[in-house]
């Protein structure tokens, strides 16, 4: 990454090799960030690597402008870069990359930074979907508490997203990243504008944010972490583009799903805590980070836990699962602490709304809920396989411990049934499947009433091959009807419904099911 080109206009120029203020001796380059080129380098003195950021005007100065208005551009930019500088010298959290040192090279800012060599969260998310349960929960308590710490000295991210993360190779601690677009809550403080854009990342921008309100308040990262703890809790967005409809207006007019409709095996409270961190106006959300760490440290990894598995690289687990780490405090900054409303005291001494998990060789319900995605990812990918066999031996254990209304465990039986039924064991997947759809309707039980419906069309396929063909179809038509008249019929339910009334139309009652399949098709 050479020379920044500027039609004439200055820019800042590195080279590899180049030594900056007689201190930073550049190496390579790294990317390209919103308003700078990032390159590590070597601190001479000390031999340690750093992170260098640079401006990179052309990306906001070239263009149809005036020579005027290329000015402004000019002007704002390096405010706003210095800025950046101003704002991480406020800040000192373990989360947070610390600034080393502020420059000035061909008369134009760059600022060096703490290095840190890992994949970010995004390229973690790609690699792992879904993320193990432990890891979800050991990242987002870092994420938190380094906006906790920002907030507490008057800065909002305002651009919080899993590329601005990045995982340390070393040790497996989560550092935000990027406080490009800060914004200070300081009412005396200087604004800028975001130069002809709204400020942030698609996905994760907050409905005010995505208006263009100008005096955002902390409610924005609030949103921001919803939407990455969505994220890793069910390896998908809460938002998506849709032919009909971009994410935009659904994040500005739409309900956003629920983590549990999607991962059965995630705990309430944090079902509730996305729901609540993902409301459409800032009012609607937690009053604060806090609220959320109070709910994420009673899930947190404790010592003596098994780590991910398969294994992860780097683990965030590992500091709480081998060194026995608390929550991370940084020290305090300008304004106080970095958890001033002492949500970490009141778990340290038991004050926490929520009970402290009982500890044991079983598995706790993280793990649990992973060997149930573990085993889902590998029916949809594979068929039957070694995931499923480890669900299927500790089946009967999480009955004795949870219970079958556990919605967690229900699940797990409808899992085990169909890669018994793949597998040629129809009895015993009929066995299973029979468990969960006398659970009771979703009158009764309304936290389980996809379930059952999927669990009465693994009768009814069951029945099949055995010959009851009859009664097989009665049994598809009800469940069919049920699932038409839900108020949002989830798609997989949906598709197994087709799915049974294909193998029924195979054995000569296509006219029996066709009606019931053209209204399911209209969905």
């Amino acid at each position: 990454m050479g020379a920044a080109e500027s039609r004439g206009e200055p820019g800042v120029r590195v080279e590899s090799g180049e030594v900056l203020d007689g201190r930073f001796r550049i190496e390579e380059a790294l990317d390209q960030g919103g308003m700078g080129s990032i390159w590590t380098a070597t601190e001479t003195a000390t031999r340690r690597l750093v992170a260098v950021k640079v401006l990179r005007l052309d990306a906001y100065t070239q263009g149809r402008f005036t020579p005027a208005e290329r000015t402004r551009r000019r002007v704002e930019l390096l405010k706003r870069f210095e800025r950046e500088g101003e704002v991480l010298e406020e800040l000192d959290h373990p989360a947070i990359p610390r600034l080393l040192h502020r420059g000035y090279h061909q008369e134009e800012p760059y600022l060096v930074m703490e290095y840190v060599d890992g994949p970010s969260l995004r390229e973690l998310l790609d690699l792992r979907r879904p993320f193990p349960f432990g890891a979800a929960v050991a990242v987002a308590v870092q994420i938190a508490e380094a906006l906790g710490h920002a907030h507490t000295n008057g800065v909002v991210h305002r651009d919080l997203k899993p590329g601005n993360v990045v995982i340390a190779a070393d040790g497996g601690t989560a550092k935000l990243l990027d406080f490009g677009i800060a914004h200070l809550t300081d009412p005396d403080a200087t604004r800028y504008t975001a130069l002809g854009a709204t400020p942030g990342s698609a996905s994760y921008m907050a409905p005010e944010q995505l208006r263009g309100q100008q005096n955002m308040s902390a409610a924005v990262d609030l949103y921001a972490f919803g939407c990455v703890l969505f994220e890793l809790l069910t390896g998908e967005k809460p938002f998506e583009d849709k032919p009909d409809r971009n994410k935009d207006i659904q994040h500005l007019e739409d309900l956003p799903p629920r983590v549990r409709d999607i991962n059965l095996g995630i705990p309430e409270d944090l079902d509730e805590l996305v729901w609540d961190l993902l409301g459409k106006t800032p009012a609607d959300r937690p009053a604060g980070i806090g609220e959320a760490l109070t709910v994420l440290r009673g899930h947190l990894p404790a010592p003596g836990d098994p780590g991910p598995d398969p294994e992860l690289h780097p683990d965030p687990t590992a500091r709480y699962r081998l060194g026995g780490a608390g929550p991370v405090l940084g020290p305090p900054g300008p304004r106080g602490w970095a958890d001033p409303a002492g949500h970490a005291e009141r778990v340290r001494h038991g004050g926490s709304r929520r009970s402290v998990r009982r500890r044991g060789p079983w598995l706790g319900r993280g793990e649990f809920a992973d060997l149930i995605a573990l085993a889902r990812a590998e029916l949809a990918a594979t068929g039957p396989g070694a995931e499923c066999e480890r669900l299927a031996s500790v089946l009967a254990r999480a009955v004795s411990e949870w219970g079958l209304q556990e919605p967690a465990v229900a699940e797990a039986h409808l899992m085990c049934g169909d890669a018994a039924r793949l597998d040629g064991g129809t009895g015993r997947a009929r066995e299973l499947y029979e468990k969960v759809a006398t659970l009771g309707d979703g009158r009764q039980l309304p936290r389980h009433g996809t379930l059952t419906l999927e669990a009465r069309l693994g009768v009814a396929e069951c029945r099949i091959p055995d010959g009851d063909l009859r009664t097989a179809l009665e049994e598809w038509r009800r469940t069919a009807s049920e699932t038409l008249g839900l108020t949002s019929p989830p798609a997989h339910l949906v598709e197994r419904c087709r799915e049974v009334a294909l193998e029924l139309s195979e054995r000569g009652f296509g006219a029996e099911v066709s009606s019931l399949v053209r209204r399911l098709a209209e969905l």
